[in-house]
């Protein structure tokens, strides 16, 4: 995912340009949705094997549950677990650290609720939600989701609600929340044009990872569960959205196939700081 300037974000990989197998030049962040991934994954953090994670356990684990240990997957001192409601806005405060930048209200009071925006719009979809940890420090995020099963977080489409109304009391936010809007609604587009949903059951909604987490294989770690997840649920084909800001090599390392893309010098309309906007997809057997 993405935006930049007048335009918006959309979450996937991060803005620096890593070399595919060298996870520790990973980028800073990574969102999903049009920002993607970066770097391969280390030895550091064991494979979680498709038995560990299950379909329907993690998706529909509640926000205050405990975390059974089995669950965690340490890595000396790295854990993965179930996002509860409450990591909500560490992932808010990284997404803005990382795309804050890119839009109209960067540097004002404005770029943390559009971040918040994006955080719940990847968030009200998702059935499956993995948080890495350091010491108790947020390092990284995967949203996943997968057609038909139940959400993770039923309550985040009333949270978009109300962060869309704070947005709207000001000019500002107003207007960088229409500016969101349409990037969301471009990428709709772009989606029903292909019939993606039609063969592709799982989508990687967000894949967020601390500038912190470097070397430690968090990226590495956090896609393979995502892959591993997909896997459990029978889901034969997937698909992100990412663009032209990110290393897109990332996706042709493992696999995936670009199916649809929308050339930013092909529409003038969209604005000079437009990216080129691309939907990934692939196989979970083919893509860890």
């Amino acid at each position: 995912m993405v935006a930049h300037d007048n335009t918006v974000m959309n979450a996937t990989i991060t803005n620096a340009t890593p070399s595919a197998d060298d996870e520790s030049a990973l980028p800073e962040s990574t969102p999903i949705g049009t920002d993607p991934q970066r770097g391969v994954m280390s030895d550091v953090v064991p494979d979680v094997t498709p038995e560990e994670v299950p379909c329907t356990t993690i998706a529909s684990t509640p926000a205050t549950a405990t975390v059974p240990a089995e669950e965690m997957k340490p890595s000396q001192s790295v854990t993965y677990r179930p996002m509860r409601w409450n990591d909500l806005d560490d992932i808010v405060r990284e997404f803005d650290r990382t795309w804050g930048q890119c839009s109209a209200a960067a540097g004002t009071p404005v770029s943390m609720q559009i971040s918040r925006h994006f955080v719940l719009h990847y968030l009200e979809p998702t059935t499956r939600a993995i948080i890495a940890e350091l010491d108790g420090r947020f390092m990284g995020v995967t949203l996943s989701r997968v057609a038909g099963e139940p959400l993770a977080f039923p309550q985040a489409k009333q949270e978009l609600a109300a962060i869309n109304g704070e947005l709207n009391r000001s000019t500002l936010g107003t207007k960088t929340l229409s500016e969101t809007e349409q990037w969301h609604e471009m990428e709709l587009r772009m989606e029903r044009e292909i019939d993606i949903n039609d063969v592709a059951r799982g989508e990687i909604e967000l894949f967020l990872v601390a500038k912190s987490a470097r070397g430690h294989g968090v990226g590495g770690s956090l896609w393979r569960q995502a892959m591993d997840y997909f896997a459990n649920c029978q889901v034969a084909r997937f698909y992100l959205h990412t663009d032209s800001s990110c290393d897109v090599s990332f996706y042709d390392h493992k696999g995936l196939n670009c199916i649809a893309a929308r050339y930013a010098a092909d529409h003038p309309e969209d604005g000079a700081d437009m990216d080129d906007i691309f939907i990934y997809a692939g196989t979970p057997e083919n893509t860890r």
